[in-house]
């Protein structure tokens, strides 16, 4: 009788681990695919956004995350960070991949765009999607970004009333900012803004000298990212953000999430979180055909956060409309 007992126990067991098995292995999965590193305040805030879109789904979905790394030019090998993303995609195989910012998206484009799956949700790309080879693959949607042009120019207005402003711009010679410096130019709405032309640098030591020789009234800072110093060790971001800060004679303006908590004085940067909600919510409605039948229809999200330093930037003779501060507190980042 115990013997028989023994057997009926352990039957129920096996025959509940088989089914949490299937159950697990029947859960439709999204692999997310940053271009840059865990533990970097972008990615951080866009993943805060994807969980919070998460816990509040109720459908069951394996999610995994990977990190490319390469959003910094000291960063992992290419081909290295690539195949090891490869190897995690093989072994997952997601029905969605969410691929973050445009490092991610040029990797994806080459081996997954036109596949039954996975279906590829591009988040926070700079480029049109059709340079990465997306224009009607039939396995592909997202959001891609609009910079915050408008509202710069509109900070600007107000902080120089009344005169044409020249606005130089430093930034990293890579993919992101390339595309960056593409939507700047393309934008027509400057109005009384001079936009000088672009400097893109590859080293710290470049920065530094792209900096010092910026003349103008602000200066428009699309990094910076962590560089190699002229003695071969890296100087991070957080440190050029600073010496930027204090040597430049323009007033820096950022469009990075991290530009200000770094020690800049004002910055205008698309919205992480935002990004990360939206991108869950996408593909769930892919998965489900909740919203739409088929793919969701791509989108461009034009949000932003502001960032204010505000002794910070009494000191160098600035002040900003009250909705400036009230949109920076709301986001916690408005700083003393």
């Amino acid at each position: 009788m115990k013997l028989w007992r023994n057997l009926l126990i352990g039957g129920f067991l096996l025959t509940f681990v088989l089914l949490l098995g299937f159950f697990n292995a029947a859960k439709p999965r999204i692999m997310v695919l940053h271009s840059g590193s865990a533990g970097s305040v972008w990615v951080d805030q866009v993943d805060q956004g994807m969980r919070a879109a998460l816990a509040a789904n109720r459908r069951p979905v394996s999610v995994e995350w990977s990190y490319l790394g390469l959003a910094s030019p000291p960063g992992r090998g290419v081909a290295e960070s690539t195949a090891e993303a490869r190897r995690a995609i093989d072994r997952f195989k997601p029905d969605v991949l969410i691929a973050v910012d445009d490092e991610a998206n040029s990797f994806v484009a080459q081996h997954y765009v036109g596949r039954d799956k996975p279906h590829i949700l591009y988040v926070s790309i700079d480029r049109a999607p059709a340079a990465y080879g997306y224009a009607d693959a039939p396995n592909v949607s997202g959001i891609a970004e609009q910079m915050p042009w408008a509202a710069i120019r509109d900070a600007l207005i107000q902080m120089f009333p009344g005169r044409a402003v020249r606005l130089p711009v430093v930034g990293v010679d890579g993919p992101t900012d390339r595309a960056e410096v593409a939507q700047l130019k393309a934008f027509d709405g400057w109005g009384p803004i001079a936009i000088g032309e672009p400097a893109l640098v590859s080293t710290a030591g470049a920065w530094r000298d792209a900096v010092t020789r910026a003349d103008g009234d602000a200066l428009l800072v699309l990094g910076p990212q962590d560089l190699p110093g002229d003695d071969g060790s890296t100087v991070t971001a957080a440190d050029l953000s600073r010496w930027t800060q204090d040597n430049a004679r323009p007033l820096p303006i950022g469009t990075q999430v991290d530009f200000v908590p770094a020690g800049g004085v004002l910055s205008f940067a698309p919205a992480p979180d935002d990004y990360g909600r939206k991108a869950i919510e996408l593909a769930l409605d892919w998965l489900d055909d909740r919203a739409t039948p088929g793919p969701p229809p791509p989108v461009t999200s034009s949000h932003f956060d502001v960032a204010v330093r505000t002794e910070a930037l009494a000191r160098r003779g600035f002040a900003l409309p009250q909705i400036y501060l009230e949109a920076a507190r709301e986001n916690n980042s408005l700083f003393p």
